[in-house]
């Protein structure tokens, strides 16, 4: 009966979470019939079963984070293959043993690892390796000098957690125990939340964020948008986020430095040659973040079509793994939930994000005179290891001009 491991997932990805087990105990599979959907840093992916055979053993639980070369699962022979194999030992020992039972057929007992997996970990192993704790928080722990496998997690099940570790490098104990009330109610940090607050935390933790906030009138970009969809009644309707994206890579070739990340092992800043947008996404399972690529390839048209595409597959939850890695900047825009400005956070190692907020009717003043203009603020949130705040003001005004004057973008390559 073969043990299943957890495969090496590619992009030096060392451990995954059990999402949901797609196959319960006692079930027959085929081989490449789908086992388990796992998440990961970059996606969640769908893993096959190797062989065909019975689920005899479900070794993690959905929810839990394991590493690569942890037993999944355990698939056993099917019951007629079991049987055929017991008549034949029967007739091929039967006369070699004088015809007395054998006692049993079955293998020696423990189960066999499969050639081509990895070896299977002895247990949860000792130490630091079996102490729950995300990669950030081992990787702060290494960083502080703090033994992990000394510590007493405050989180879920025994979880150490940044403040945990934190706590014993500023020499005050252990972190101190959630207060706990009567009738509140908690529930797990997993799947994309999970994978978002380790993020957003690595983020907030590596990054030296500056945001800068500009005014953009979107009067003539809203007219033209209207129009553009009235004469093409059976083409798929532009919202802002094409004409957004679209004077973003504009910008972008004029401001390197934001369409840049930080290589931070070998000390250099990585302008990069190529125009990946990403765009958030909120969705059941929380915030996503697809990417347009080779946005500066493409016309008003094509954009708005990728855009739709993706949204409505990181929604579904089916978008690929390509689709959601290697943005070089990052455009979020809540909608009509926008708000007057907000300050997102950078989606680390990018050097930046614009953050694009609620277009309402105001008054403004134009040659001296109060009129209605239909106004939305840009907020460029920026990292300031990277560039400086003059850059980033620059970018934005060159944003906000294109916007502006929507015809320009339709001159733009």
């Amino acid at each position: 009966m073969p043990d299943f491991l957890l495969p090496d997932l590619g992009e030096g990805l060392t451990e995954a979470e059990i999402d949901r087990w797609l196959v319960k105990e006692g079930d027959t599979v085929a081989e490449d019939d789908p086992l388990v959907e796992v998440i990961t840093d970059k996606a969640t992916a769908e893993i096959p079963s190797p062989f065909a055979g019975v689920v005899t053993k479900i070794h993690v639980p959905e929810g839990k984070v394991i590493a690569v070369g942890t037993a999944l699962v355990t698939i056993g022979e099917p019951v007629e293959a079991r049987e055929e194999s017991v008549a034949v030992g029967d007739l091929a020992a039967g006369p070699a043993t004088g015809g007395q039972d054998s006692g049993g057929v079955d293998s020696p007992a423990g189960p066999v690892p499969s050639p081509s997996s990895p070896p299977r970990p002895t247990g949860e192993g000792s130490g630091a390796a079996s102490v729950k704790a995300m990669p950030p928080v081992r990787k702060l722990a290494r960083e502080l000098g703090v033994d992990i496998s000394a510590l007493a997690g405050s989180g879920p099940s025994g979880r150490v957690l940044r403040e945990d570790v934190e706590a014993v490098a500023n020499g005050v104990g252990a972190a101190p125990a959630v207060r706990r009330s009567e009738g509140e109610r908690r529930e797990p940090l997993r799947g994309v939340r999970r994978i978002i607050a380790q993020r957003m935390a690595e983020a907030h933790r590596v990054v030296a964020p500056v945001t800068h906030v500009e005014e953009c009138d979107v009067t003539e970009l809203d007219a033209t948008r209207k129009l553009a969809n009235e004469r093409a009644p059976g083409e798929l309707r532009l919202t802002y986020m094409p004409f957004i994206i679209k004077a973003v890579v504009a910008a972008l070739k004029d401001y390197p430095a934001l369409n840049a990340s930080l290589d931070e092992d070998a000390e250099e800043i990585v302008f990069h040659n190529r125009y990946d947008i990403g765009i958030a996404v909120d969705t059941p399972s929380g915030l996503t973040v697809p990417v347009v690529r080779d946005a500066d390839r493409k016309r008003l048209r094509e954009i708005a079509a990728d855009v739709d595409r993706l949204a409505a597959a990181a929604r579904s939850g089916s978008a690929k793994a390509e689709d959601l890695r290697d943005a070089t900047f990052t455009v979020t825009s809540p909608g009509p939930f926008g708000g007057l400005m907000a300050t997102p956070i950078v989606f680390h190692p990018q050097s930046a994000i614009l953050g694009v907020h609620r277009a309402t009717e105001r008054p403004v003043v134009r040659n001296g005179q109060i009129v209605i203009r239909k106004m939305m603020n840009l907020s460029i949130t920026f990292d300031h290891r990277i560039l400086d705040g003059m850059t980033a003001a620059r970018f934005a005004l060159d944003v906000v001009r294109l916007l502006e004057h929507p015809a320009v973008l339709a001159l733009e390559a």
